[in-house]
């Protein structure tokens, strides 16, 4: 697809100017002007705010395109959507640990074809097209190769308000922990999909996932050769993701106290 490209510099553009806005307001963010959508999930006009600027760029240069994103939602229902996440790791952010993003994605025909997620604290962006590779800063980014799953580090995460299958969360956390070298919760679904992509970890673990939390992380962890697994529930995505090479131990934990619960 011709296109590609002209996707790949707009979710760059439109995360960037998303994360202006994360930049300007990090650490001013106060108590009183946090809202609550639903148990320990939280809000604030910065979320609202990024994502209002990027859905106004997006739809002036795509007016044919959907726009979904996590604070007004939209219609999913076209042959291109894009995938808004305003403030990744809102958490974070409002209690000033720069680990959080701005993540934009572009599905064709439900296929994650393009994608960037932007670290306002860092000042980086990672970037993907279909058959374009991933990169960071402009740099070529790969998975880890380690293959051996005792030097391996996993990132973990469960959203706080889980109450869906919590005791079989900790179930699969113990069992990876007793075999991996460390694992780690940075609390940010697209940034962890990044960080696997550069080769910071060798596999990921997600559950109670949406679409815009990962749709851009897909793009970039598939060109940077990396592997996935999607589990579907409802709404909800669960996902295995890793460096292909401990994709199968990952899974067959998963799969087995899943299976148990």
């Amino acid at each position: 697809m011709k296109e590609i490209e002209v996707f790949v510099q707009a979710a760059k553009e439109a995360a960037l100017i998303g994360g202006i806005v994360l930049k300007e307001n990090f650490r001013k963010v106060k108590n009183e002007s946090i809202e609550e959508k639903a148990e320990k999930d939280f809000v604030s006009y910065v979320d609202k705010t990024s994502e209002e600027r990027i859905r106004d760029y997006l739809s002036r240069r795509f007016t044919e395109h959907r726009i979904v994103g996590e604070e007004e939602g939209g219609d999913e229902e076209g042959e291109f959507v894009w995938y808004i996440d305003p403030l990744d790791g809102t958490k974070n952010y409002i209690a000033g640990f720069p680990i959080f993003g701005v993540s934009v994605g572009l599905t064709y025909r439900k296929e994650p074809i393009a994608g960037a997620v932007y670290l306002p604290a860092f000042n980086s962006m990672y970037w993907a097209g279909k058959d374009m590779g991933a990169f960071k800063d402009g740099k070529t980014i790969r998975v880890s190769n380690t293959s051996d799953v005792k030097f391996s580090v996993v990132a973990y995460g469960f959203p706080s308000r889980a109450k869906r299958e919590l005791d079989t969360y900790w179930l699969i956390f113990k069992e990876v922990f007793d075999k991996v070298a460390a694992m780690r919760r940075p609390g940010a679904a697209a940034v962890d999909l990044c960080f696997v992509a550069e080769g910071i970890f060798e596999g990921l673990i997600e559950f109670e996932l949406h679409p815009w939390d990962i749709t851009a992380g897909i793009v970039i962890l598939k060109e940077a050769g990396g592997n996935y697994k999607m589990l579907e529930k409802g709404l909800k995505r669960d996902i295995i993701a890793s460096n292909g090479k401990i994709q199968n131990f990952l899974e067959g934990i998963v799969s087995k106290h899943i299976k148990e619960a």
